[in-house]
């Protein structure tokens, strides 16, 4: 239930964010914020190390963008 929550609470947060962090993640896009908070959930429950994973997806990806 906690991660649940914690990726519901991610999940609102990357959609009502108003510091665009990254190109690749656009801001108030409602399929972003659902992928993000499912990524946080498979993270936080299998392994921490894949948030790690996905930050270096997104670094990347924003340089080439």
């Amino acid at each position: 239930m906690k991660l649940l929550l914690i990726s519901l609470i991610v999940s609102l947060f990357i959609y009502n964010r108003t510091v665009d962090y990254y190109k690749v993640l656009p801001r108030h896009n409602i399929l972003v914020a659902l992928i993000v908070g499912l990524w946080t959930f498979v993270s936080f429950r299998y392994s921490p190390w894949l948030v790690i994973i996905g930050l270096i997806i997104i670094n990347v990806m924003d340089k080439l963008m």
